[in-house]
């Protein structure tokens, strides 16, 4: 089968490698979308993301995938070839005590598409255990059905952050992740949100999808604005979406006394000082995220209600063969690039 392959830093190319076989308790996905995930760009460019590191080339990137189902395995239940589904792209060990306390995300055993060495989904066929097959209703596109997976994430963040009708919010950040968690965060009835974000395409999208203000932070002190506009007090939660050293150091200046952090974005760096004093001074709850869990039905029904809007995440669309194109795109922030998305 074809498969985008990452054969050394910063080439990407078309090839060929054997097609997955499912087993019992399997469906034979025909890939039709994945989105360009910064992660798969921390890769093109570095070959790892911290400890983890592709060490053996050729490898396949993507986790952000949806398509239709072609085949199922003996044991398969619920699934038939022809639906449409969203793949959920962790696939834990079911045994482990994060597993059977309901954390799966936190499973150190986790085999998570595109993440070394586990190859992923810029390929023609995926074979995906039943349960992480999630079924993807008519009203969603398959570009759509590959945002389900950033969407995800943000649901997670809103829900570790507690948000709830009328708490304020900023969000540092509005890449897709930032924007997903904006819109989750207005999905939950919060407001008003703020949002910080250096490029000005990126901060209009913001405003559309709900954010009653966008500031620059390279050209404005965002602390000083969002307490001007909070008169003092601050945001009852704040999301760091961007993977910035900076915006991790302003979260604790933003929020208010007693408030709710949840830094998202990873930083290039593996240490990031933090002004620890202040965040204990001020009592403030941290809520670490690590991927998601027990979201991706919920993601998909509020996509179908339209209580999101993943559409306007994808502004672009590349072949499987123009693979490497669209990670230079994403890489250099070109065109206007929000979410660029591999089709097949």
């Amino acid at each position: 089968m074809r498969a985008g392959l990452l054969t050394a830093i910063r080439d990407v190319c078309c090839g060929e490698v054997p097609e997955p076989k499912p087993g019992p308790h399997d469906v034979l996905v025909a890939v039709r979308s994945v989105g360009v995930c910064g992660s798969d760009v921390h890769y093109y460019l570095r070959g790892c993301i911290g400890t983890q590191v592709v060490k053996e080339f050729p490898f396949i990137l993507g986790h952000e995938a949806a398509g239709e189902v072609v085949a199922v395995g003996p044991a398969v239940e619920r699934l038939k070839p022809g639906d449409r589904v969203a793949v959920e792209p962790g696939i834990p060990c079911g045994a482990c005590e994060p597993c059977v306390t309901g954390q799966y995300n936190l499973c150190r055993a986790v085999r998570f598409l595109g993440t070394p060495p586990v190859h992923g989904a810029y390929c023609e066929y995926l074979a995906v255990p039943e349960p992480f097959a999630h079924p993807l209703p008519p009203e969603l596109s398959f570009d759509e059905g590959a945002m389900v997976e950033p969407l995800a994430i943000g649901l997670f963040a809103a829900d570790l952050g507690g948000v709830r009708p009328g708490h304020s919010v900023a969000v540092l950040g509005a890449g897709s992740i930032g924007l997903v968690t904006l819109m989750c965060a207005v999905a939950a009835g919060a407001g008003p949100i703020y949002v910080s974000e250096p490029l000005a395409y990126r901060r209009e999208a913001a405003l559309r999808l709900g954010a009653a203000a966008a500031f620059d932070p390279a050209a404005e002190d965002v602390v000083a604005r969002v307490q001007e506009a909070t008169g003092g007090r601050g945001v009852d939660v704040v999301f760091e979406a961007a993977g910035a050293v900076q915006a991790h150091q302003q979260l604790a200046d933003v929020v208010r006394p007693g408030g709710t952090v949840v830094p998202i974005g990873s930083c290039a760096e593996e240490l990031v000082p933090l002004p620890l004093a202040n965040f204990r001074r001020k009592g403030l709850e941290v809520r670490f995220l690590r991927r998601f869990c027990h979201t991706y039905p919920r993601a998909i029904a509020l996509a179908r209600a339209g209580q999101v809007n993943l559409g306007a995440l994808v502004t672009h669309r590349f072949p499987l063969e123009r693979l490497d194109d669209a990670f230079r795109l994403v890489a250099e922030y070109g065109d206007g690039v929000i979410k660029a998305v591999a089709t097949l």
